[in-house]
Order: structure tokens, then sequence, then C-alpha cells
């Protein structure tokens, strides 16, 4: 496993699981992110997959995939500079940009993986689903007299947060089970142990996303691999079963109000104002036609509202412009044609194997089309994982990458210097708007008339509230 593989799962999992309870949160995630993409891209100059990639890229890449990404690239550079805040558009433009550099060396990193290391990759995200489900347990315990919906999930702000992260993490815990010559039972029964709890913790915190997420990915892994995908379908759909009992027999948030017992928390069937964004950002798309109303804008536009539309193709459209929406959708459908054109070719040996990481693909992708999964710190980096392993899964009929040989290409080093650049402008600019939105909360909270925060880059994330304490930041200058 090279040092990208290795280091990847555990500071994603375990840091951002179970460090940001410190405090902050959402914050500590932010920062936890920031630490986690320089480490990976530092550990990427002694990874083999590293220069691999880049050799793919600068020498074996078709003329048209390369002119492609020259003109979106180009394209995405124009939107930046017809942005109302041009250095706030450029943090943004590298967050996304380097969030597919690390799915890129994801994706390089797997393709050298033998079973072992995804039996490893399994049994990693499984301790840190243990060691959670431990402090989650202990957390409600403590808080079981004053308990809120709100923050039942231990080290998350916000419940929808933990439900964005499981969706990723809950699958790729099953490889435990099947990245083995046979499937145990004793590895079944460990997986379904903290899976039952992050269940119940789904199912307390009514996450509707995530629930149907989950449920989409066991029918799609069912549709595609059948008997090859009952192991972790099995699995998770058990340890689904014990979560919704555990939910209906000892749910600590079940009152008791003028004699009517009050088992769910709010109308599950409203649309929790998911349609009033997704209008006002298909708006947004048509009235700014072709380039958005600029990236980072949804968190400015005026209204002390949500501060992003809770949909990527949607939010994309807004922010970026219909057209970087519309190739969007359509490289997700690409991915989706290309899962399935493999899954009907794949060895049946590797289709277990292959069935976990496709569970964990469409859990992130179906739920980010109802939630802002790739915004928030943590669950984007579930994201990049998720995505990254599924295409860089290689099954036992292709050999084994040839290892690089020859000193390393000036392209692959000007590359991973361009990469340093961009992200000391992330650190830099991320920490500037960290400190607006630390100044700017009391004043956004009085505006709003409550205690309520607007998750974007940090936790703060309306920017009107931050031009009010600091109107002449350098990150809100603009070429106009």
């Amino acid at each position: 496993m090279s040092l990208v593989g290795i280091a990847f799962p555990f500071l994603v999992v375990g840091g951002g699981l179970l460090f940001s309870g410190l405090g902050g949160f959402f914050d500590v995630q932010r920062l936890l992110q920031f630490f986690i993409f320089s480490v990976v891209l530092f550990c990427s100059v002694f990874s083999v997959g590293f220069f691999l990639r880049c050799k793919v890229f600068l020498f074996q890449v078709k003329s048209c995939e390369f002119y492609v990404t020259l003109l979106v690239l180009a394209w995405l550079s124009l939107v930046v500079t017809q942005s109302p805040f041009v250095p706030l558009s450029l943090l943004e433009l590298i967050f996304f940009i380097v969030l597919v550099v690390v799915v890129s060396l994801v994706l390089a990193a797997a393709k050298r993986w033998v079973e072992f290391s995804w039996w490893f990759l399994g049994g990693v995200v499984l301790f840190f689903l243990f060691f959670y489900s431990f402090l989650s347990f202990d957390s409600l315990l403590f808080q079981k007299d004053f308990l809120h919906r709100r923050f039942i999930a231990y080290s998350f702000d916000n419940i929808r947060h933990f439900s964005d992260v499981a969706v990723g993490l809950m699958p790729l815990a099953l490889l435990y089970i099947v990245s083995r010559p046979r499937p145990s039972v004793i590895a079944a029964v460990l997986c379904f142990l903290p899976l039952s709890f992050w269940w119940y913790l789904l199912f307390l915190s009514e996450g509707r996303a995530g629930i149907l997420s989950l449920a989409l990915a066991m029918v799609i892994a069912l549709a595609l691999f059948r008997q090859s995908a009952y192991w972790p379908v099995t699995t998770l759909f058990g340890s689904s079963l014990a979560g919704l009992a555990g939910w209906w027999f000892v749910n600590p948030l079940r009152k008791t109000v003028e004699g009517k017992e009050v088992i769910f928390h709010r109308d599950i069937t409203s649309d929790s104002n998911r349609f009033d964004l997704w209008r006002t950002a298909i708006e947004y798309s048509l009235e700014n036609f072709p380039f958005g109303i600029g990236p980072m804008q949804f968190a400015g536009d005026g209204r002390l509202s949500y501060a992003h539309a809770h949909n990527i193709i949607f939010n994309t459209a807004a922010e970026w412009g219909l057209p970087i929406a519309l190739m969007l959708l359509a490289l997700i459908l690409y991915g989706c044609w290309k899962i399935y054109r493999r899954s009907r070719v794949i060895p049946d040996q590797d289709q277990p194997v292959y069935a976990c990481l496709v569970m964990a693909f469409v859990g992130v992708i179906v739920n980010v089309q109802f939630a802002g999964a790739h915004i928030f710190p943590l669950s984007s980096l579930v994201m990049a994982l998720a995505i990254g392993l599924v295409f860089g899964y290689r099954d036992s009929r292709q050999p084994l990458p040839e290892r690089p040989v020859g000193p390393v290409p000036i392209q692959a080093t000007l590359l991973w210097a361009g990469m340093m650049l961009m992200m000391a402008y992330l650190l830099h600019a991320g920490m500037e708007l960290y400190w607006l939105s630390l100044d700017s909360r009391l004043i956004c909270m009085q505006e709003i008339g409550r205690a309520y925060l607007y998750p974007r880059f940090w936790a703060q994330g309306r920017l009107e509230c931050m031009q009010m304490v600091a109107p002449d930041h350098w990150l809100f200058w603009t070429w106009r």
C-alpha cells in the first residue's frame, strides 16, 4: 500500500470522527480537513501512484480529453473573474481542485491494492465505527435528561453532517467481511454491532436523506451483483432492522405531550425548504446565465437563510453557471454508466468487494442531491474516498500497474509545486475567512433574531454578516 493509501483512511475516519469532538465541531473538522489535504499532498511526493498518475495525465491522455479539460479549466477561470468577489471565488475553486486531486491520488493508490489492502481498509473503518459508537453512546447517557435531537451525533454540529458521513463509511466497513477468501460470520457479527448503532443514530436524528441513500445503495447492489452482494447487503439491512428496533423501543427523545405520545420531532413529510431552495437556485442560474451568481454567493445573496442549495447540481448551476452544472451531471451519469458496464464483466470472486465500493459511491452521490455534503469538511473527504476507491478498484483480471522508472519528469514536479502553491493560498485565505466568520457571528445572530449558524466554508457562512464587520477586507475585492 502507498503512503497515500495508508494515510488517507486513517486521517479521514480517525481524525474526522474522533478529534473533532474536542470542541468547535464544524470549525475543527475544517482545520482537520486542511491538515489532511496537506499531509496527503505531501505524501504524494513519495507515492508511486502520484507519479504514475502524472504520467497518465501528461503523456498518455487522449487529445480530446486533454482539450476538454483545458476548456473546463478556462471556463472555470472565466467564472471566477466574473464573480462579485474574485479572492473568495478563487478560494472555492482551489478547494474543489484539491478535492479532485485527492480523488485522483486515492484512485491511483487503489490501483496497486491487493486483497489484504481492502481487508485492512475495512478493518480501519470498522475500528473507528466501533470507537465512535462507544463515544457517542457515552455522550447519549450523559445527556439523557436534557437530550435534544439536533445534538444526538457526537462531534457534529448538525445531525445532517453525521448522515452525510454515514452514507459513505457504513458500506466501506463491510469490506472487512468480504475482503478474504471466504466471507466470515464472525466478521459479519463484528460489523453488525456498530452498524446497528449507526442506524440507530440515523433513525433518532430522522436523517431521511441518509436512510434513503443507504436503502438505494442496497437495492442497486442487489440489482447489479445479485448473490455476490448477499453478505454485505444482508449485514447492512439486518443492522438497519436492529437500529429501527432500538429507535422504537429505546428512544430517549420520545415524549408525552398533553396525553399524546410524540414519536417524530419534526414533520417527516415536509420538504424542509428544499423545493424553495432548488427553485431559487434554478432562478439564479437562468437569470445569471451562463456564469451564475458567483462561487460561494449563495451564502451572500442577501437572504439570511441557507448558505447553499442542498443539492450539488442546483448549487453548481446557481453559483458556477448552468453549463458547468450540466457538465457535472454528465460526468456523474458517465461514472454510473462505467460502473454498470464494469459490473457486467468483473470476475465473480471480485464482485463482493466491488459491491461494497458501489454501495459507498451510490450512498454519497444520492445523499449529495439532498445535502451540502460536498461543501462540509468531513463528508467531502468521505466523498473523495468513496469516489476514488470505486473507480480505482483493480480486479483480478487486471495486471498490477508497472512502477515508473527513471527520473521524475519535470512536468510532475511542476504539477506538485503548483498544488503546494494552491494549498498555501487555501490555508491563508481560509484562515482569513475563519476570523471573519468568528467576528461576524454575533451580528448575524442579531440580524436574524436567533442564535443560528449557516455552515459553508466555516460554521458561520453568511458573507453579508462578514462584510458588516470588515467591508474593505481583501477577500471582498472585485475588479469591477
